[in-house]
């Protein structure tokens, strides 16, 4: 579960009004064409982060943070929640919508809205707005915009009415999707999914073909285009990322089982440099130097010894998993945050070999997504390599991720000028004391080996271990 897509709710009204009976009144997130058909205009043309916000938030919110934001050379995933306008229904509380887009390149984008917190005695529907006059058929329809050419089919709800009609004062058109839910619980947020296919003007219809299937409440989403095919799984948008895997027409797997982003990752052309510079380390034949397939010395001390007890438990940066399914093995509830979505596959296989359960979270620990404070913190090799980066940004990580009494262990290089094998990344124990004993009380800072899998003879790197308390609040 995560709660940062409730909780980081932005104030925002869309542009749309709402619309319904004299007695009912009917929630619309709203979609433009326009912004489908910019944003089908820029995927391959870096930086995609802004017509994705409009696209999610409107050209009125333009600069709202995303919850969730992921570039792939094959796909762009986002999330971002808001608020929805005020029904006309006195009994009716506000409405959210968490919208989650995926834009397959080159010209397939998703769109998966979640309504939530809305009375039972409401409707609901879905909006399209678009400068063309929409053509509807059934659960599939067609619009023209001066660019595009755009084609779409409405998934989720199974049962819905579609109508087209004209808002007044205004050049565009719309179509609405609605849904009527007097027998809907309140604790049944309604789900729309759409799927749309952008082209050039004038450009035939590519024959997309989408299915979903939903089983023991598993929402798979198959799309098949332009000789691949996609395969995802979505739970719902409040409720964590998802999968997706990407094949070819001959069975050729492209993408296997990869995580969706949990949190904000680096993007842009730095980004995406960044991210495929640390996830190639673990596609390797040999495994990084810093995965030594089994739980770190100083971590099997701390638990053996009773410093730390079982609790929730956050492993920062956790690579292909080792010490994050010790913790679970111990009766830890684990999460583990990395930004390589190819360690994150390796540590799913092992937890699920081991017989564990961890929950793993393919994310950035200078942008994490919102999380529940934990009991302990564990950092093995991230701290001091992030320093130089952004040192604000994982210090608020850390407070942001911990309470009161939250235990926090650091294992990190140790600068040593006298060490032939001393990393540049290697921090100093002052360097450690500046940085964390704002927030945190320390009941050791003690100079360590960090075990790493060097071939025999090598030693190995000098490091630091420190335990930290988190202070009370003053």
């Amino acid at each position: 579960m995560n709660p940062s897509l409730i909780e980081a709710l932005i104030d925002h009204t869309l542009s749309c009004a709402a619309y319904g009976a004299s007695d009912r009144a009917l929630v619309l997130p709203t979609v433009d064409a326009r912004q489908l058909a910019n944003v089908a205009d820029l995927l391959s043309a870096g930086d995609t982060y802004a017509p994705i916000s409009d696209l999610i938030f409107g050209h009125e919110s333009s600069g709202s943070p995303l919850t969730v934001f992921e570039e792939n050379a094959s796909f762009i995933y986002a999330v971002g929640t808001m608020a929805l306008p005020e029904s006309r229904s006195a009994s009716n509380p506000s409405a959210h919508l968490v919208r989650r887009v995926i834009a397959l390149k080159p010209s397939i984008i998703v769109v998966d809205d979640q309504i939530l917190t809305v009375d039972e005695a409401s409707s609901e529907g879905w909006r399209l707005c678009s400068t063309g006059v929409p053509r509807v058929s059934g659960r599939k329809g067609e619009v023209q915009e001066p660019t595009r050419d755009i084609s779409w089919e409405t998934l989720l709800p199974a049962t819905s009415v579609v109508q087209s009609k004209s808002i007044s004062g205004g050049e565009s058109r719309c179509v609405n999707l609605t849904i009527e839910a007097t027998n809907r619980r309140i604790s049944d947020p309604a789900r729309f999914i759409h799927v749309f296919e952008i082209r050039a003007r004038g450009v035939k219809n590519i024959q997309m073909q989408s299915a979903l299937a939903i089983h023991s409440d598993q929402t798979r989403l198959t799309i098949s285009a332009r000789n691949r095919t996609f395969q995802m799984i979505l739970p719902p948008p409040d409720q964590g990322a998802g999968t997706i895997e990407i094949s070819t027409a001959n069975q050729k797997t492209v993408l296997k089982n990869r995580p969706f982003a949990a949190g904000v990752l680096p993007h842009g052309p730095e980004g995406t440099t960044l991210l495929e510079l640390w996830d190639s380390d673990y596609r390797g034949t040999r495994p990084p130097m810093w995965d030594i397939g089994r739980p770190a010395d100083e971590l099997v001390k701390v638990v053996t010894e009773g410093k730390v007890q079982p609790g929730r438990v956050a492993d920062l940066c956790c690579g292909s998993g080792s010490d994050a399914i010790y913790l679970a093995g111990k009766g830890f509830d684990v999460t583990g945050i990395d930004i390589a979505p190819t360690a994150l596959g390796q540590a799913h296989r092992k937890a699920a070999a081991a017989g564990v359960s961890v929950e793993w979270l393919f994310a950035d620990v200078l942008r994490p997504p919102k999380l529940k404070p934990f009991d302990f913190i564990y950092d093995r090799g991230c701290y001091h390599v992030v320093r130089d980066k952004n040192l604000p940004a994982y210090l608020e990580t850390v407070r942001g991720l911990s309470h009161p009494g939250t235990k926090f262990l650091l294992l990190a290089s140790r600068f040593d000028e006298h060490e032939a094998n001393a990393t540049a990344s290697g921090v100093t124990e002052e360097e450690i004391r500046y940085d964390f004993l704002e927030s945190f009380d320390l009941e050791w800072l003690r100079e360590v080996r960090l075990e790493s899998n060097k071939e025999e003879g090598h030693a190995d790197p000098p490091g630091w271990s420190a335990l930290f308390t988190r202070k009370q609040a003053r």
